[in-house]
Parts: C-alpha cells; sequence; structure tokens
C-alpha cells in the first residue's frame, strides 16, 4: 500500500475540529503568528498550508478563506478542505513570489522530497516572506536520543525525520534566514509535567511501550526570505 493510500477517511477521523488538545494547540499557534506577523497578515496575507488536511488549521487560526491556499494529496481530505472555501490553484510548484507565508505544521517528515519543498518555498515566497514549521518531531531531543522514536511519529509514514540542526542548516542553505526557534512542551494542553517525567522513568527502567509530551520533542521554526 503507498502513503497516498493510506491517507483516507480513517486517518482524518480526528482531525476535522473534533480533538479538544489539538485545537487549543492551534489557539496558541494563532497566537504566535499573531506576535511575529501582526493580525493584519491574518486578513491580507496569502497563506499556503502545505498538507493542510481538512483545513482545521486554516479554520482554527481564522486566516482569511480567500487568501487561503492548500497542498494535500488526499482526495478525501481536499474536499473537505475545499468545501470550507480553502483554495488549491496554486501550490509550491506553479508560484513564483506569490504567498506571504507557507506553513508546514506536522507535515515535513511526511513528504519524500523534503528539501525540494523547502526549496521551492523560497521561490513561492515573496521577498520578505516566511516559512514556518510547527508541530514538527525534533531528533536532537532526549526521547528520541534515548528510544529512537517520538510519541508521535507514524514511522511507516515518514520519509526525513529532521532535528532542529538540520532543519535551519537545510533553511539557510536555501536562502532563507532563521529568525525563531521554540520548543513547545510546558505550556501545551499536551504537558503533563509529574506524569509525563514518571513515564519516562519507567519507560527507561522497564521498557514500557508509554508514550508522553516530554521538553524538545518537538519544534517550532520560522524563517523568513530576505527583502
Amino acid at each position: 500500500m503507498s502513503d497516498y493510500d493510506q491517507f483516507g477517511s480513517d486517518y482524518f477521523r480526528n482531525r476535522q475540529g473534533n480533538d479538544i488538545l489539538r485545537q487549543k494547540s492551534y489557539c496558541q499557534e494563532r497566537t504566535y503568528l499573531e506576535s511575529w506577523l501582526g493580525h493584519k497578515s491574518f486578513q491580507e496575507g496569502l497563506l499556503l498550508d502545505v498538507g493542510c488536511s481538512t483545513g482545521e488549521f486554516i479554520d482554527a487560526v481564522g486566516w482569511n478563506k480567500s487568501c487561503a491556499y492548500g497542498m494535500e494529496i488526499s482526495d478525501y481530505a481536499r474536499g473537505i478542505a475545499a468545501s470550507k472555501g480553502i483554495r488549491f490553484e496554486h501550490n509550491l510548484f506553479d508560484s513564483t513570489g506569490l504567498f506571504d507565508l507557507v506553513v508546514f505544521r506536522g507535515t515535513i517528515q511526511y513528504i519524500p522530497n523534503p528539501f525540494e519543498y523547502i526549496a521551492r518555498s523560497y521561490e513561492a515566497l515573496k521577498p520578505g516572506g516566511h516559512i514556518l514549521f510547527l508541530a514538527t518531531p525534533n531528533t536532537n531531543s532526549f526521547y528520541y536520543r534515548r528510544f529512537k522514536t517520538l510519541p508521535f511519529l507514524e514511522e511507516h509514514l515518514n520519509h526525513w525525520i529532521p532535528c532542529d540542526t538540520s532543519l535551519c542548516m537545510v533553511l539557510r542553505n536555501c536562502g532563507f534566514e532563521v529568525m525563531d526557534m521554540q520548543y513547545p512542551y510546558i505550556n501545551t494542553p499536551y504537558a503533563r509535567i509529574w506524569s509525563d517525567h514518571w513515564k519516562c522513568l519507567r519507560k527507561l527502567l522497564f521498557k514500557t511501550n508509554d508514550r508522553f509530551a516530554f521538553w524538545h520533542s518537538s519544534m517550532t521554526v520560522l524563517a523568513q526570505r530576505p527583502k
């Protein structure tokens, strides 16, 4: 079965605005976007969400739908996103200097040719435009270094699992300036501080199958195409 075939309706069952923790994360990400781009961008900036799923991220952050574009390999998810008003007539590979923001939210690891996508993002962005990676796995983390996986990875679907150092290196080599890097955990809706550390200890000692959020397991990286 190909990767494409596995992104059917079952895969998107909890990606239609019905996952409470995911929705809380989107609210935090909207705040992050506003702090860097300003509220005006949500109304006038052209956004491309790469791997836009059912459009729930664009919905949740409140981006103007007439300015919101998506890329999505699943016909099922793309149909739902289109029904919400998300546009698909332009993408990374047919655009030059068009978008103000390109977002990869938890998607770069699913792409077979991720470096091409990052390079094409540079070309598709306007000078001064931004590329943003949210909910992105970080292999330069205690969890991954010790357990050789991360709790949210779907390894049978993944191609390249980045780390903070390698992702920044790729961005710089493509011409971007890295503006900000964060490791969301402590204030996210997924953090359960005492429980997470107890599960980590138990996993270390007894090789349990516990899955838990942990420090530096995911990252947020914002970069800009120079003006």
